[in-house]
């Protein structure tokens, strides 16, 4: 058995360890969660991490030959921009699903009567930002890129996107949900050799769900979703599935098509 042979299932197992660092970090995390204001409680959970998994990271790069700037994790000139002009997309991008089940289902927004304001608007988008850096840095930063160099990028992407999706849950609905918009995720990492990109469209996508009230585990919103007894189209479950399946095929031909044409000029 070669040295090289040896050295890739070694690979794969420091990049899912740190995975498994932070999954124990969270869980140990979620414990103290009750003890905070339901306000705070996103903020210093996501903050936290988000630094626990910074530093690790650096730990983990002193034995490495990976870097920071290898991993997306430095900041340039047009970080800041590439990050909001990413999250408005990712509202947008979200908002298009939400715009689906209005158009084909018997939904309708309904306002939330004497809404938070101050909760909804502020606090929550601060939340989801520290839980947004928190998620890339874990699924996009280290983990990701240490499996590339084991099993290169496409195993990689996919093997992340799957745990990320584990990561909210052992069921069916994580696969079918999280994972998916996982691949989205990566393919955007490795397409603007950075996390601000990611990071900015994922706090979006789940800022625009925040605000429908569709993560009331971390704040409340300012619109919800009822059912009407009117005659529709489609189902919402069967508009649930053609957006998982739209999804799944974007992110999928995303993947590809870098690994095919975007990437091979990159290296050129």
């Amino acid at each position: 058995m070669t040295s090289s042979s040896i050295n890739i299932p070694l690979t794969i197992i420091k990049a899912f360890s740190i995975w498994i660092i932070f999954q124990i970090a969270f869980y140990w995390g979620g414990a103290v969660g009750p003890l905070l204001p339901q306000s705070m409680k996103a903020i210093v959970f996501g903050g936290s991490l988000s630094l626990f998994v910074y530093f690790l990271t650096k730990v983990y790069l002193r034995t490495d030959t990976l870097t920071m700037g290898d991993l997306g994790m430095t900041l340039s000139p047009g970080s800041w921009m590439r990050f909001s002009l990413s999250l408005v997309v990712g509202m947008a991008f979200f908002g298009a699903f939400f715009v689906a089940y209005l158009l084909f289902t018997p939904v309708k927004i309904v306002p939330i009567l004497e809404p938070n304001y101050l909760n909804t608007i502020f606090v929550s988008l601060l939340s989801f930002v520290m839980l947004g850096v928190m998620e890339e840095l874990v699924f996009r930063g280290y983990f990701m890129k240490k499996l590339e160099t084991a099993i290169g990028i496409r195993g990689a992407i996919y093997l992340t996107s799957i745990a990320f999706g584990l990561y909210h849950g052992i069921t069916i609905d994580s696969i079918t949900g999280p994972a998916i918009w996982g691949l989205l995720y990566a393919v955007l990492a490795y397409w603007s050799k950075g996390l601000a990109i990611p990071i900015g469209f994922h706090i979006g996508a789940n800022y625009i769900q925040a605000l429908f009230s569709q993560k009331e585990k971390w704040v409340s919103g300012l619109w919800n979703f009822d059912v009407t007894q009117q005659s529709t189209l489609f189902t919402i479950e069967q508009v649930t599935l053609m957006n998982q399946l739209a999804l799944l095929t974007l992110a999928i031909f995303l993947v590809e098509y870098y690994l095919r044409k975007v990437r091979p000029k990159q290296e050129q």
